[in-house]
């Protein structure tokens, strides 16, 4: 028996080791490899212009310029080979290029992996068209984020057509022998990504007061006493939640079912103030009471990414909107614990948000998902748009109301990039980010009026490591300064009034008000 159990524990760490690696594997390629949506809302932008030039050296050491194949249809496919559905879709290319003339159509395929990895599967599987290593090609084809994606030119060198993700043998003949694209080609797509603009009236941050909290583990803002002022509530290891007021002084503590990592206020109109929290990596979100007794919680088998109140039909009660890894999807769940809708087919879903609904405008719900794109989603989770802000891949992202005629911005952080945008997909502005892919599991944007003035300001971190805070409109407000290395940071607002912008690192609470 004691040798059984060894071998049992020592293929059980050989098979979680295993699957770690695996797991990692995976999550480099997902970025490319996922089809999404999101990627053709920019890529489609591009039907009916003037492909764009470019020139790409072969693997047989030939130069190949697109603008030197006008006169002929072209297939530009990128793919890889470590990808199932590029590796699916080949066979179709390799008959196209047997049932046609090369004087009518050519077919070129182009991966951004090292020709020593390309030249023996091309060989292998007899691939009888070119192909090419190349990563550094102007727009639209360095926005690409899914693959196999396909453009599909004409004979006067416009594009018609670009898919994404795998196509069977007649769609693929079907778009590249199409008719030539009819009437004068578009203007190219504008990239709407204007960066921050210094403010004509900044801030300027004050330190207010700090408070040290040993062994805090989570941060958020909620009216916990209901008496339409905000609190700032930390969770400890000791299993213990911290109430202060917004000026810094600790109002009550009480016990808590288990150690969080990240915890949030949400409201039932009858029952009060409700708390829901998990970690990182946990696989439940537990929903407690004001007294902090568990109520309910929801579990998934492969792990939760992300849990967030918001009130989907406007009752006054939050519904739970979380997000789950392993491919679990996207689920709503009601007040009483019951799932109310489920979102399947999206993979991974890294971050949430939640618009709840208010004065007859609908909810809205906002996910990032493991093709990098965001989705946004109805109250009754039916899908509304796929949005690929400036072609980036996004995982990080919050929304919020910015003003006070409800306007919805959402804000996201892609690729070292930063983006402000609507629910339509209109970019505002957009910064440069701290290229953090794991940064999802985090806190990365805190929103709230710190004017006082009935509008929204976003504070987030800057490559500098400076905690910057800027309009919706993208003025640049003010910046704290090396605030790298901060836990969270919340924004507490009450209406009408100034609100404090509050940091956690390491066990320390530290505000800000602005002059």
């Amino acid at each position: 028996m004691p040798w059984w159990g060894s071998t049992l524990s020592l293929v059980g760490l050989l098979a979680s080791v295993g699957f770690s690696i695996l797991y990692f594997q995976a999550y480099k390629h997902v970025r490319a490899a996922m089809e999404s949506a999101g990627s053709t809302t920019v890529l489609t932008d591009w039907e009916g212009v003037t492909a764009p030039d470019f020139t790409v050296t072969t693997l047989d050491g030939k130069k190949t310029t697109l603008s030197e194949l006008k006169g002929k249809r072209v297939v530009v496919d990128f793919w890889a080979t470590w990808c199932p559905p590029c590796r699916k879709e080949i066979p179709h290319f390799v008959r196209l290029v047997k049932e046609t003339s090369r004087d009518d159509l050519v077919v070129v395929g182009i991966s951004s992996e090292d020709a020593k990895v390309l030249d023996p599967f091309v060989k292998k599987n007899a691939i009888n068209y070119p192909i090419a290593s190349a990563d550094k090609l102007p727009q639209p084809y360095d926005s690409i984020q899914s693959i196999p994606t396909t453009f599909f030119i004409d004979r006067h060198g416009v594009i018609q057509n670009v898919l994404v993700g795998y196509h069977d043998f007649a769609t693929l003949k079907t778009d590249a022998l199409q008719k030539d694209f009819e009437g004068s080609p578009k203007a190219q797509p504008a990239v709407a990504a204007s960066a921050l603009k210094a403010s004509s009236n900044p801030l300027k941050p004050v330190a207010d007061w700090s408070v040290s909290i040993p062994g805090t583990s989570a941060l958020c803002v909620g009216d916990w006493d209901q008496d339409g002022s905000p609190e700032i509530l930390v969770a400890d290891a000791s299993k213990r939640l911290h109430i202060l007021s917004s000026t810094g002084l600790e109002k009550s503590t009480l016990s808590l079912p288990d150690r969080f990592t990240l915890i949030e206020c949400g409201r039932h109109k009858d029952q009060g103030p409700r708390l829901l929290g998990y970690s990182n990596w946990g696989n439940k979100v537990i929903v407690m009471d004001r007294q902090g007794k568990a109520i309910w919680s929801y579990r998934s088998m492969f792990g939760v990414d992300g849990a967030h109140w918001g009130d989907l039909d406007g009752d006054g009660t939050d519904e739970l909107i979380v997000g789950m890894n392993g491919a679990g999807g996207l689920h709503a769940v009601g007040a009483d614990g019951k799932v109310l809708w489920k979102v399947s087919g999206i993979g991974n879903v890294w971050n949430q948000a939640v618009i709840s609904a208010r004065n007859g405008h609908p909810a809205m719900v906002f996910a990032t998902e493991a093709g990098g794109s965001v989705k946004v989603y109805d109250a009754q989770g039916t899908l509304l748009r796929s949005i690929r802000p400036n072609g980036k891949y996004c995982a990080q992202m919050s929304a919020a109301i910015v003003d006070e005629n409800g306007s919805v911005q959402a804000i996201a952080t892609g690729d070292a990039t930063t983006i402000a945008f609507d629910p339509l997909g209109a970019i505002a502005w957009s910064t440069t980010a701290i290229e953090n892919h794991a940064g999802w599991r985090n806190a990365s944007f805190a929103s709230g009026d710190l004017r006082g003035d009935g509008r929204c300001e976003w504070a987030f971190l800057e490559p500098s490591g400076d905690l910057v805070v800027a309009t919706a409109q993208g003025e640049k407000l003010c910046a704290i300064p090396n605030q790298k290395g901060i836990g969270s940071f919340v924004i507490a607002a009450a209406p009408r009034s100034k609100g404090v912008l509050v940091t956690l690192k390491s066990g320390t609470l530290q505000a800000y008000r602005f002059e």
